[in-house]
């Protein structure tokens, strides 16, 4: 196990593979999305989403969140092309990994003209960004190149997950309105794709559900520290609940 996780986050860790184990005919993310259920309600009710629900959020905690945000995506592009090219053994996964890691760096240069952003090493990066950003390297530079995609899969299924339940598509979110509408979309089902590569490798027994589930329950647990980068904000009366 990882000597660098929080120790909370090890006996957490510890605790789930001691005593959970995958049903017969349940799909490896599946079961890797029932075992994170805790962390999945503490990110809805992590001060970002929460600030964006009362409509109450600092448009500058949101500036700060949101440039971490887009070197997060110039890095997640850095790694899947790391794992791309540590993956000439298995062409069906080497074209997916470099296909995602266009499709990153796609939106890392959306974000950078929206955020004015040069180049990423001026931007000072948030604590919490950062250990994100260092687990996605370390799992491209050290796993098999499949984990990298399982590292990737909680943000992927969590953020259209968080839409439908707070209500994406049909409430007022004031400033955050466009912002929940284009990011947290119920019906996104990217995830899909991801999990397919990862429950092929699972099959095949080069993923295992120890690992996997270390990896993806540190990712989930992540996502949550980077929505709590902000700062909680205390929602006005006048703001109502649309």
């Amino acid at each position: 196990m990882n000597g660098f996780l929080p120790l909370v986050l090890q006996l957490a860790l510890l605790l789930l593979t001691d005593q959970a184990s995958i049903e017969e005919g349940q799909s490896l993310e599946n079961y890797l999305w029932e075992q994170t259920g805790d962390t999945r309600l503490r990110a809805l009710s992590s001060n970002l989403i929460f600030g964006m629900r009362e409509k109450c959020l600092d448009p500058s905690q949101f500036g700060g969140y949101m440039v971490d945000d887009t070197v997060y995506c110039y890095e997640g592009s850095e790694s899947l092309g790391i794992a791309a090219k540590r993956s000439s053994d298995n062409v069906t996964l080497q074209n997916f990994l470099e296909s995602e890691a266009k499709s990153w760096f796609g939106y890392w240069e959306w974000l950078n003209e929206i955020w004015h952003i040069k180049n990423p090493e001026g931007v000072r990066i948030g604590k919490e960004a950062t250990a994100y950003m260092n687990h996605i390297r370390n799992v491209a530079e050290n796993e098999i190149p499949v984990y990298t995609i399982l590292a990737l899969t909680p943000c992927a299924r969590l953020w259209p997950w968080l839409g439908q339940k707070i209500g994406s598509g049909t409430r007022n979110f004031g400033l955050y309105t466009s912002w929940v509408e284009t990011n947290l979309v119920p019906g996104s089902t990217g995830y899909i794709d991801y999990q397919e590569h990862v429950q092929w490798a699972y099959e095949a027994g080069l993923v295992t559900v120890e690992k996997a589930l270390e990896i993806y329950t540190t990712s989930m647990q992540y996502e949550v520290d980077f929505f709590n980068s902000v700062e909680r904000c205390a929602p006005s009366e006048s703001n109502g609940h649309n």
